[in-house]
């Protein structure tokens, strides 16, 4: 006769046992057998067996089957239309100390999305011992996620150090504990943390692992990706590089696939380390204040997040503008050069100094600066950008990026011959590298197919504009394929 159909009714003890077993070998057809034939008495003695046996309560491994075991009866029950066995172990929000902890780690989820870190610090602080009566496999869980959270707001406070402790600790736990998932969500924040220092033997060990762990995941492309990026650290990753978004597929310049994806093309920068949400804080709230005219505080804030992040580019580039809005020329060139240092070639930098520059020595007049920004910012049906440009041209002539301006607008209404006039007029006018390559580039796109390859070449070869060279050569890699 088997097992299940044992006419002797079993103990509690003894259900409770085999229950629980069955639970933790996941061996569901045995525990539904089990909840079918016993219902009666599980319902009786689940109440009983909520105290933890005291043998158990010292080993963390069995206190974590043990706590299992009551959640899979209660869920099964449960499913069966039974909810009172799950709301006996998670009661209200109020009661359950479990449930509160659940509530305490999502408000501080909320103030981490909201950038808010000093909000949500403290709590997390308290929130890495258990609260008292809570035990089974939710004090690991629930550690793991506060010890991660913890790490997120010191990261983007600026204490990497600190985070990295953190994040081991998570680590550590999902590692004891088979969850796979959160293995590899601390590893990815561990090799970044690693990254951000600048440790690059360590990050790039924490790349190769986060790859084995990807493949043992059955995320083949993710862990290809990890060795690529530890490869890359190792040769020395530069401070930023452009990528290419098709589709929704990320690639690096030197390694688009043979055949064009389908969808739309980005052209994305990717800095050597992740950008703290606390930089990006400051950075919005200085954008904000340039917005509204004030640009002093806006350089104010700027300087603020630069001190937080030295590394990052972006409050020096948005200092300089700001300080080009009031005259400041020099100290402009200044900010553009750190920017430069920083990563050479970020966005319009080098156009935005030889504009600086050229204001600076009185060669480029006021009224020319105003019609760049205007014409930059200001959006605009192409018809109207392309007439307001004519009027500016004519008003301060030998600016090449007005040229620049008109051209790409008369290509968006459809007059590429007129596109590729006014495109040449400003080649002519010996623009600064960043506008050149710019041009080659609306030139390109201005003329017939057999007259551009030269054109994307020569725009490839100057990379004075970093998004503008790598757009010729998506073009060149696609266009001219099978051109040779």
């Amino acid at each position: 006769m088997g097992w299940f159909s044992r006419k002797r009714p079993l103990a509690p003890d003894e259900l409770r046992e085999a229950l629980f077993s069955a639970a933790h070998a996941r061996d569901e057809a045995r525990v539904r057998q089990l909840c079918e034939d016993e219902r009666a008495a599980i319902q009786e003695h689940f109440p009983a067996w909520q105290k933890v046996p005291e043998p158990i309560r010292g080993d963390r491994e069995r206190l974590n089957v043990y706590a299992n075991g009551l959640m899979t009866v209660a869920r099964f029950f449960a499913a069966r239309g039974d909810s009172s066995l799950v709301e006996r172990l998670t009661g209200s929000a109020g009661s359950n100390p479990l449930r509160r902890w659940e509530a305490t780690l999502a408000a501080a989820q909320q103030s981490i999305a909201a950038r808010d870190y000093a909000k949500a610090e403290p709590a997390l602080r308290d929130s890495l011992k258990a609260p008292p009566g809570v035990v089974g496999s939710g004090v690991d869980r629930y550690s793991a996620i506060a010890l991660g959270l913890l790490a997120q707001c010191r990261f983007h406070r600026g204490d990497a150090e600190e985070a990295i402790g953190h994040l081991e600790g998570a680590l550590a736990i999902c590692r004891r504990t088979g969850d796979a998932d959160g293995e590899i969500a601390y590893l990815e924040s561990l090799h970044e943390g690693r990254r951000w220092l600048g440790q690059v033997p360590e990050a790039a060990a924490l790349a190769e692992e986060l790859a084995a762990a990807y493949d043992d995941a059955g995320r083949g492309a993710k862990g290809d990706w990890a060795r690529r990026r530890a490869a890359r650290m190792r040769a020395g990753e530069p401070l930023v590089r452009i990528v290419v978004e098709i589709g929704g597929q990320g690639f690096e310049l030197d390694e688009l696939p043979q055949e064009r994806p389908e969808g739309p093309v980005r052209f994305l920068f990717e800095r050597n380390r992740l950008s703290l949400g606390s930089v990006t804080a400051l950075v919005d709230e200085g954008m904000n204040l340039g917005g509204a005219g004030e640009p002093e505080r806006a350089i104010a804030t700027f300087k603020a997040a630069a001190a937080l992040d030295p590394s990052d580019p972006r409050p020096r580039y948005l200092t300089g503008l700001a300080q080009t809005e009031l005259g400041r020329y020099v100290d402009a060139v200044a900010s553009y050069d750190a920017t430069e240092r920083l990563a050479p070639g970020w966005f319009h930098c080098r156009a935005d100094r030889w504009l600086a520059t050229e204001l600076a020595a009185g060669r480029v007049a006021r009224v020319a600066f105003e019609a760049v920004r205007r014409l930059e910012d200001g959006g605009g049906a192409p018809a109207e950008r392309a007439r307001l440009a004519a009027d500016a041209i004519a008003a301060t002539p030998g600016v090449p990026i007005l040229y620049l301006i008109r051209a790409e607008a008369l290509l968006a209404t459809g007059a590429a011959a007129s596109a590729e006039t006014v495109a040449r007029l400003g080649l002519d006018g010996q623009p600064d590298p960043d506008v050149r390559t710019r041009l080659l580039l609306t030139l390109a796109r201005s003329v017939a197919p057999e007259r551009r390859r030269v054109l994307l070449e020569e725009a490839v070869a100057l990379e004075g504009n970093r998004t503008a060279a790598a757009m010729a050569r998506v073009m060149l890699r696609y266009d001219f394929a099978d051109r040779g």
